[in-house]
């Protein structure tokens, strides 16, 4: 069986920009009646 180790992914530097973005852009809230929203920001 084939483990995963950091080693093997390394992704692009055009990925990581992605994921960063996506990150920084997403938020969640959540309300007082237990309900959570979820969104981005442009």
């Amino acid at each position: 069986m084939k483990y995963f180790t950091p080693d093997v992914l390394k992704p692009s530097e055009k990925t990581l920009r992605l994921i960063k973005q996506v990150a920084y852009t997403y938020r969640s809230a959540k309300f007082a009646d237990g309900t959570t929203v979820s969104y981005c920001l442009n």
